[in-house]
This record gives structure tokens, C-alpha cells and sequence, in this order.
């Protein structure tokens, strides 16, 4: 028989059986590996009872016993959570977790598996799209009772989720926070993958666990059911030879049987690879064989494809020539009725030629009449026409003299409204002024007559009362040019003046604008103050309260803290009243100023304006002369009254 035992926890969990004592294994159907400590008192009398029990579970490692060796190996989910210290997992899920198409997947694999257990309708839709806790943890309770129908699970699913997940080698940690925000973007694919896990674990446990542990399956998967025969007879062997190593009748005769079955399979084995390797030489050989045949057929698949494109271009080619011919038929045709219409033409032509000829012989005149009477009409319309281009460039020249004239005359008679209008506007003078009188300086309007007229006028008279009448005008200007320079400097003066009456206007409105500030930043202060004044009393208040809840008469200090403290409430108070009162009167009072000074301003300004006004109305009527040297003074002082 088997000599060492297979797992020495097997006597710490059971016990050793006495001498001559049966013990049989129970089906595992019965009593599964439990993930909690299970509570009825069948299940720990089975468990205990199990030689193979203790081996199932993988992880009872980590499990703590509870009552000595009468517990069941399990994975218990501890009552607080946080006090337990487990190996805390910081990998990665190598899984695409936040892939749309695996959340979709996984959501799908749930569902299935739920509708195959007779769980209840779930929908797709609501599952992957729209979760909820409720519909969590009844599919997480589900699938671990599918897993250890004898777990119970006290305490809030919150905490024992993450126990549980970590006992079952979760490769991921799954936190806390994850299971009170499920409805996340993030949270909830996570989720949907632990839940797509369990379904793994539980098929995975229904399909190869519990029919290994129940020797229904072989230790391989292998497709010979001889051979998977051979291993359910090995696990057999092994749990009766188990049995017997417990009731101490274990020989060496079960296992020389199993080393001669194995020897004989070897065997069988040495001639079924050489008989495999003989076949798989001849099917080399019948492969190279296929593949030459397959690369001839090749050659001779493509041959036609040749072909079809050499007929494919022939077609083309006689297409185009058929075209072409085409092309020269309906030439020919149109090249035949223009040779037709040609011939008709030419019928005409001479038929024509045959009449016309015939009426010159019957005329009256010769031949050379004729010639003679075509020369002389050629030259009659040559000189009509040299003749008829003479009088349009007559016409031509008179129309533009016409026009020279009229520009002429419009051009005098704005010189004249001109003279006229200048004399006008300085009509208001005196006759004697400069000797010169507004009548002589007046030009005759009457341009009726031609502009010969007007070259036989004498204006030196004009030209003479014109020079004297410039002369004054001149002087006068003079004087305006002086009387302009004062009050150029006059109103250089005002403008530093209201330069600086801006200066000033700009540092009171920084100055009103930190007094403002400091207004603000003491109003905070005093709040703060009186914030902090209060809390300290309120405390105190309730200092004295719970004092006195806590002694039926308050002692002596405690009232003098408290009329202490009452008293430093009140003096801040009045403290901030005082200060507050104290800086609305100085703002009042810079508003004040402020406002006289903004009187003072405007009223300059204005002053200014009125000044501005009166010199530019002196200016606009110096501006009204046109003479030349009265417009070119006017233009320089303008330029100088502009820099300045």
C-alpha cells in the first residue's frame, strides 16, 4: 500500500481512527469545502468526520480554527473587517476592465449563468447600464451559495465582500468605497468583473473540482477513454488505498498491481509512438507528394487567368478598330453629300454665269462704258467721303472751343463771385479805411457778351485798390497775430493749471480708495473681533452652564469669569462703535472735499471752454478772408495754436 500519508493535517482535523475501524469516505456532494464557519452542527459532525476534508480547500492555510480540532477547515469571514491584517494586493487586473465590449461580456456571462440556476428574470440592459446595490449583493449572496451553500454571511455586505474576495485569492483588492458608489463610471465594470470571477469559480468548481474529488474525473483531460478509464482506476486505488493505510491493512500488493498496469501501458505506449512515428514518415512523404501536385495545380489555375486577359485585350482591340471603321463610314457618308450639295452649287453658279452674260451683250453700252462710269463713281465717293471727315473735325474743333469757352466763362465768373463775396464780407470797415471803398473793389457781373468784351476791360484800377486794400489788412492781421499769441499764452497758462488740478483730482481718488480699503479691512477686524468675543462668551456661558448643571450653586469665580468676560464683550462692542462712528465721519468728510473739489474743477473747465469758444469764433471770422497771404498767417498761427 501507500506508506506516507498523503496530508498529516488529515489527523489533526479528524483524528486517527482506531485499529480495525472501518472509515468511509462521504460523498462531497454532501459536505463541500465551506467558505464560513458553518453554524449547524450536521455539517461540523460531517466535516470532522471527512479523511479527505482538510486537503479540498487550497486556502485553509490562512483559516483560523476555532474549539481546538473539532472545527472544519474553511475560509471564515471575520466579524470586523478592519481588524484583520491580509496580504494586501496592489497588481493590477490584466484584464481590460474598461473595455465597453468586456464590461458588455461579462455582464451577458452573468445573466446567462443566473437564467440556467432558475435565479429570476434579470435584464441585460438594467445590469450593465443601470446597477443598484440591492441587485449586487442578491447576485453575490447567490453565487456564493452556489459555491459553499452553508456560508453564512453576518454583518454589513460593505465589509465582508472585501474579506471574502481577499480569502478567495481575488487577484485584485476590492475596496470599500467601490461597494457604496456601485452606480459609478468607474466603480461599476470592476464589479461586473468580480461578479463574471464567481461565475468562473463556481463552473469551474461544479466542473473539474467536485468530480475530481468525487473520482469522476481523471487527473488530465484526455480524449482515450482507455486511458481516462486507467486514471479514474488510479484515484480509486488511492482513495482505497487511503482507506486502508487508516484501518492499517495496507500491503504492497495493490501497488505492484498498479506498477505492472502502468508497465504494460508503457509498452503498449513504446509501440503505439513507433507505429505513430512510422506513420507520420509515410504522411511527410504523401504531404511533399500533395504539394508538388498542389503547385502544378496552381500553375495550371493561373494559365487561365493568361488567357481570359490576352482575350480580354484582343476584344478590346477589335472594339476600337470596329469603332474606328465606324468612324470612316460616317465620314465617307458626310464627305458624299457634301460633294453632292458642291455639285448642285456649282450648277447653280453656272447657270447663272450664262444669264448674266447674255444680258451684258444685250445692253446699249460698251464694255469699256461700263469701266469708264464704275471709275468715275469710285471717285465721286472717294471725295463725298474726304469732304464728309472734313466737316465732322470742323464740327469737332468748333464743339471744343465751345467748351474751353464755356469752362473759360465759368471759371471768370467764379472769380468774379468770389471778389464780389470777399468785398461783401468786409464790407462792415469804414470807406476810409486804407482809402478804399467798397464799390471799387467790386467787379462788374454782367458776362453776357462774349469773352472778347472782357479783354477790352481795363482792371489796373481794381489791381490798384486791391494792393492798398491788402496793405491795411495786412497790418490788422498783424495786430490779431499779437492779440492770438496772448491768449495762446493765457490758455497755456489754464492748461498746467488743470494739469495739475488732475494730478491732485487723481492721488485724492487714491487716497479715497485706501481709506475705503482700510475701512473694509477694519470692518473684517471688528467682525472678527466681536466674532471670536462671542464665541469666547457663548463658551464660557456654557461653561457656567454645564457647572452648574453639575453643582447646585456656581461658585464665586466662576461668576466673576463670567462678569469678566461679559464686561470685555461690552467694552469691544462699544470699542467698535466707536471706531466705526470715527471712520463714516472721515469718509464723510473726504467725500466733502472731494465734492468742493470737483466743483472747483468744473467750474474751471468751463471757464476754459467759454475762452476756447470765443478765440475759435475770432479765428472762424479771420478764416472767412480769402486772400492768399491772410490764409497762409491764418494757416501758421492755427499750426502753432494746434502743437500748443
Amino acid at each position: 500500500g501507500i506508506k506516507s500519508p498523503p496530508i498529516s493535517r488529515a489527523s489533526e482535523c479528524a483524528g486517527a481512527p482506531p485499529a480495525g475501524v472501518m472509515v468511509s469516505t462521504p460523498r462531497t456532494a454532501a459536505c463541500r469545502p465551506s467558505l464560513g464557519e458553518p453554524k449547524r452542527a450536521t455539517s461540523r459532525h460531517h466535516r470532522a468526520n471527512s479523511p479527505g476534508g482538510a486537503s479540498v480547500d487550497s486556502v485553509e492555510a490562512v483559516t483560523p480554527r476555532r474549539r481546538g480540532a473539532s472545527s472544519a477547515p474553511s475560509i471564515s469571514v471575520p466579524r470586523h473587517p478592519s481588524r484583520a491584517v491580509p496580504s494586501v494586493r496592489h497588481s493590477r487586473d490584466p484584464r481590460p476592465i474598461g473595455d465597453k465590449a468586456f464590461a458588455a461580456q461579462c455582464a451577458r456571462n452573468i445573466v446567462e449563468f443566473l437564467g440556467s440556476r432558475s435565479y429570476g428574470k434579470v435584464s441585460y440592459e438594467k445590469l450593465l447600464k443601470d446597477p443598484s446595490t440591492r441587485d449586487f449583493f442578491e447576485i453575490f449572496r447567490f453565487l456564493m451559495a452556489q459555491i459553499d451553500p452553508h456560508l453564512e454571511i453576518e454583518g454589513r455586505l460593505e465589509d465582508e465582500v472585501p474579506a471574502i474576495m481577499r480569502r478567495l485569492k481575488y487577484p485584485v483588492e476590492v475596496n470599500r468605497s467601490k461597494l457604496q458608489a456601485i452606480s459609478g463610471p468607474n466603480t461599476w465594470p470592476q464589479l461586473l468583473a468580480v461578479l463574471d470571477w464567481l461565475v468562473a469559480v463556481v463552473r469551474i468548481n461544479e466542473d473539474l473540482i467536485e468530480p475530481l474529488a468525487a473520482c469522476e474525473l481523471g487527473l488530465t483531460e484526455v480524449a482515450d477513454a482507455e486511458h481516462e478509464i486507467a486514471d479514474h482506476q488510479l484515484l480509486r486505488s488511492l482513495h482505497e488505498n487511503y482507506v486502508l493505510y487508516l484501518s492499517n491493512n495496507d500491503d504492497s500488493r495493490d501497488e505492484e498491481r498498479l506498477r505492472q498496469i502502468y508497465e504494460e501501458r508503457l509498452a503498449a505506449l513504446r509501440g503505439e509512438v513507433d507505429r505513430l512515428q512510422a506513420q507520420h514518415l509515410a504522411m511527410e512523404q504523401r504531404l511533399q507528394e500533395f504539394r508538388g501536385e498542389h503547385q502544378r495545380l496552381l500553375e495550371l489555375q493561373r494559365e487561365p487567368a493568361g488567357l481570359e486577359l490576352e482575350a480580354e485585350k484582343l476584344r478590346s482591340a477589335i472594339q476600337a478598330t470596329d469603332a474606328k471603321v465606324q468612324q470612316l463610314e460616317d465620314e465617307i457618308s458626310l464627305t458624299e453629300a457634301d460633294e453632292n450639295a458642291h455639285r448642285t452649287d456649282l450648277d447653280d453658279l453656272h447657270a447663272t454665269l450664262q444669264r448674266l452674260t447674255d444680258q451684258v451683250e444685250s445692253q446699249a453700252y460698251s464694255k469699256k462704258d461700263i469701266e469708264r462710269l464704275k471709275c468715275e463713281r469710285g471717285q465721286l465717293r472717294q471725295v463725298r467721303q474726304d469732304l464728309q471727315a472734313d466737316i465732322e473735325k470742323v464740327d469737332q474743333d468748333i464743339w471744343e472751343l465751345g467748351m474751353k469757352e464755356s469752362n473759360w466763362m465759368e471759371a471768370i465768373g467764379r472769380l468774379v463771385r468770389q471778389v464780389n463775396e470777399s468785398v461783401e464780407a468786409l464790407g462792415g470797415d469804414p470807406a476810409g479805411e486804407g482809402g478804399v471803398a467798397d464799390a471799387d473793389l467790386r467787379v462788374p457781373s454782367d458776362l453776357q457778351g462774349m469773352t472778347d468784351a472782357l479783354v477790352a476791360q481795363d482792371f489796373e484800377r481794381l489791381c490798384q485798390s486791391m494792393r492798398g486794400f491788402a496793405v491795411s489788412r495786412a497790418e490788422a492781421v498783424q495786430l490779431e497775430d499779437t492779440a492770438l499769441h496772448t491768449v495762446l499764452e493765457e490758455q497755456r497758462a489754464i492748461q498746467e493749471d488743470l494739469s495739475e488740478k488732475e494730478r491732485e483730482v487723481r492721488r485724492l481718488k487714491v487716497r479715497f480708495e485706501q481709506l475705503q480699503r482700510m475701512r473694509e479691512e477694519h470692518r473684517q477686524w471688528s467682525a472678527e473681533q466681536l466674532d471670536d468675543a462671542q464665541r469666547t462668551a457663548e463658551a464660557t456661558e456654557d461653561a457656567v452652564h454645564a457647572v452648574a448643571i453639575g453643582a447646585a450653586v456656581p461658585s464665586l469665580r466662576d461668576a466673576a469669569e463670567v462678569d469678566r468676560l461679559r464686561m470685555e464683550l461690552n467694552e469691544e462692542r462699544i470699542r467698535f462703535t466707536n471706531e466705526r462712528a470715527h471712520l463714516q465721519e472721515q469718509i464723510h468728510r473726504d467725500d466733502e472735499r472731494l465734492d468742493a473739489h470737483k466743483q472747483r474743477v468744473v467750474q474751471e473747465i468751463d471757464t476754459y471752454a467759454r475762452v476756447t469758444k470765443e478765440m475759435l469764433d475770432d479765428v472762424e471770422a479771420i478764416l472767412e478772408d480769402d486772400d492768399p497771404l491772410m490764409q497762409a498767417r491764418l494757416a501758421s498761427r492755427l499750426g502753432h495754436l494746434g502743437g500748443s
